[in-house]
């Protein structure tokens, strides 16, 4: 009976887990002590945290549907060793609020004047468009 309950729990934080990837809820895997998807330069702290962990299964939930599959281990694995060289200040000097096809957009620009990404906000969370890191 134990086990069983284990299964379900399992099941259903997994279920909640796809959701969320589908943006129907903010999961709590989107939450960081550095940042959240919730706002632009947080959502760039958090993916930074999970790319320098390696992290590509959760890192790949904060890229739009657009390029998500691109969100690979090798692709997270070779930007993880350039992450190195940066700090969050470097990648997001300034960002630029816009809109694009009547969603709010923020394009994040690096300390050497170049964009890193431009960000759409989806469901409430701020996500990349672009595989930035690489």
């Amino acid at each position: 009976m134990k086990n069983q309950f284990s299964i379900i729990v399992v099941l259903i934080t997994g279920a909640l887990v796809m959701l969320a990837c589908n943006g129907n809820i903010t999961p709590t895997a989107t939450k960081s002590g550095n940042g959240s998807l919730t706002d632009p330069k947080g959502s760039i702290a958090y993916q930074f945290e999970l790319l320098k962990a390696g992290d590509a299964e959760t890192l790949r939930t904060c890229f739009t549907d657009r390029v998500r599959n691109n969100v690979t281990a090798e692709a997270v694995e070779k930007g993880k060793s350039e992450a190195a060289k940066y700090t969050l200040d470097d990648l997001v000097a300034s960002v630029e609020m816009g809109e694009y096809d009547g969603k709010k957009t923020a394009k994040i620009k690096m300390k050497n004047g170049r964009t890193l990404t431009t960000l759409i906000e989806t469901n409430g969370n701020w996500l990349a468009d672009t595989i930035w890191f690489r």
